[in-house]
């Protein structure tokens, strides 16, 4: 008969304490992702515009001063006359959307620098004009991607009765 012996040379490993934190780790995110709310992405609210330009080609621009009114052409020269005709037209806060290509990058940020120059003149005079929001607008090089904003623009002023 042979006998055992009582000390074994192979320690055994006490994993209770990992397996412990792993399952309370798994715990504590199951409880996170259940408690998540999910979040819709918003419907999208077409951007309010009030004036529009248009830059399809460096250097030169179309002012659309209202929905109906008749494009006009600047060249960036032209800027600081494109800003004061807006600013003359009516008082108050106003939606002013810079639509532009890709080949128009120099242009628009010669035009925000231009709007930023005159729109702290217009804070230095204290006159009661125009005031201007600027948003930038990507527009598709596709043939059709002017005429598509410009009547989903003229369409939803009609639509809202302004």
């Amino acid at each position: 008969m042979r006998r055992r012996p009582l000390d074994t040379p192979i320690m055994e490993l006490n994993l209770l304490p990992f397996l412990d934190l792993v399952f309370a780790f798994i715990g504590i995110l199951i409880v996170i992702f259940a408690l998540q709310e999910a979040v819709e992405p918003d419907a999208g609210r077409a951007l309010a515009i009030d004036d529009l330009v248009i830059c399809v080609a460096e250097g030169d621009v179309t002012l659309y001063a209202g929905s109906t009114a008749e494009p006009i052409r600047y060249r960036e020269a032209q800027f600081p006359a494109l800003f004061e005709t807006l600013a003359e037209s009516r008082a108050g806060v106003r939606n002013l959307v810079f639509a532009l290509t890709d080949a128009c990058f120099a242009t628009r940020r010669q035009f925000a620098d231009d709007f930023a120059r005159f729109t702290s003149l217009l804070q230095d005079r204290g006159e009661p004009r125009g005031v201007f929001r600027l948003a930038f607008r990507p527009l598709s090089s596709s043939p059709d991607a002017l005429a598509r904003l410009l009547a989903d623009w003229r369409e939803e002023i009609t639509a809202h009765g302004q």
